[in-house]
């Protein structure tokens, strides 16, 4: 009877067995299928591609999920309009698409370009500009209508009429008589502006009289004045630096020696001032201009002129704040391509320089 009993315990382990290898089997293929399924979910919320390249597509009022995940895939900025409609669900941003023209491209992925719908990051037709260090108020005024941006006439109004600009705190200290008084004031930069604005020349100043506030720290305005100057001072010999100094590192130098001659006494002798009063920065022989009565000629008064010359970049700002010091009184270019000068302590040794400059202009 105990035979009897057992045999039929040892009929069930096959059974068992195979029950236990089909589950095994069973894991295996379940966990296979999760691993190939979250690779290929990756694959689709991946970028559509390596292009940059921009690609403007409309989101109407209204679209839904779906109907943005198809337009997304005709544009071929999405590998699969279903995973889209169902990541926007997941992510519960379904139906808080907003409308407009988008600029994209087929390097985002997925997520990214969601977030662009979600946020309404869209398109403006915008108008770009730039304004190159160094250039004077009506230079300004003629690159932007050259563009089409301003009327130019209109602009030269506007910026001769201080009245308009008073809550900027370094107009309110500008002196009255000025001839041109905002120059050196609109801070060269790049900018963008809409498209559609209306009165684009009232806001082209404001815009550039802003950047100058935002780059005149108020660090920069205790330095100024620890130096003894204005702030219209120092953007006036600002000016200079930035027509005088083609090479970046020599801008606190050559300030430096602006201020020895200021404080000597000294005529500041700057052929900028010169090529400032004749409207033309070409001209380098201004021999024949320096006894203009022009009280921006720095050849035939002492001193600072009545204001700047030119737009002051960040960087000519900064070395007048901050100058270089040293024992030089004078300086001149050294014609040999590098862009730098050759300086001087002495009158007899800037006489020197001047004659090998000239020898370099012959190499």
């Amino acid at each position: 009877m105990e035979k009897a009993d057992k045999a039929p315990a040892r009929k069930k382990r096959p059974v068992l067995k195979g029950f236990l290898i089909i589950s095994l089997i069973l894991i295996i293929c379940a966990a296979g299928a999760g691993w190939y399924g979250w690779n290929w979910l990756q694959d689709q919320l991946a970028p559509a591609g390596n292009s940059n390249h921009p690609i403007l597509v409309t989101i109407p009022k209204g679209t839904s999920s779906t109907g943005a995940g198809n337009i997304l895939h005709q544009a071929g900025l999405i590998r699969n309009s279903t995973v889209f409609r169902l990541w926007m669900r997941y992510q519960e941003l379904d139906g808080k698409i907003q409308a407009g023209d988008y600029i994209l491209s087929e390097s985002l992925s997925l997520s990214e370009i969601a977030d662009k719908l979600v946020k309404g990051d869209v398109h403006r037709d915008t108008l770009r500009f730039t304004i190159p260090e160094g250039l004077f108020l009506e230079d300004i005024a003629s690159r932007l209508a050259e563009k089409g941006i301003v009327d130019e006439k209109r602009f030269l109004e506007l910026t001769a009429d201080l009245s308009l600009w008073q809550d900027y705190w370094f107009v309110q200290e500008l002196p009255q008589d000025l001839e041109v008084p905002l120059e050196g004031y609109l801070f060269p930069n790049t900018y963008e502006i809409s498209a559609s604005a209306e009165n684009k020349e009232e806001l082209v100043i404001a815009i550039l009289l802003r950047q100058f506030d935002r780059v005149f720290t108020e660090e920069m305005r205790t330095e100024t004045e620890a130096l003894g100057l204005s702030v219209h001072q120092a953007v006036t010999l600002a000016s200079i630096v930035e027509k005088e100094a083609v090479s970046g590192k020599e801008r606190p130098l050559i300030a430096g020696v602006f201020y020895n001659r200021l404080d000597k006494k000294m005529p500041l002798q700057s052929c900028a001032t010169v090529n400032y009063i004749i409207k033309d920065f070409s001209i380098r022989d201004i021999s024949p201009y320096k006894d203009n009565p022009s009280p921006y000629n720095t050849y035939k008064y002492g001193g600072l002129p009545p204001g700047p010359i030119a737009a002051p970049g960040k960087a000519a700002l900064e070395a007048v704040v901050w100058p270089e010091d040293s024992d030089y009184l004078y300086f001149v270019a050294k014609d040999d391509g590098s862009d730098e000068h050759y300086f001087a302590t002495t009158y007899a040794q800037h006489i020197k320089n001047a004659r090998k400059a000239k020898e370099n202009r012959k190499n």
